[in-house]
């Protein structure tokens, strides 16, 4: 079975609402963090080399 990990944001560490496993591959994907007091924009990167 594939490890299902949560993306989280690297400003206050909260876990977002979004799954990839370790096949995944992504960049450009801009998200704003769902965390209480952050709000704050960042790019997901998933195993960009």
């Amino acid at each position: 079975m594939k490890k299902i990990k949560k993306v989280k944001c690297p400003f206050c560490n909260y876990e977002m609402p979004i799954w990839y496993n370790d096949k995944s591959k992504a960049e450009g994907i801009f998200v704003k963090c769902k965390g209480r007091n952050c709000k704050k924009e960042f790019e997901i990167k998933i195993n960009v080399k």
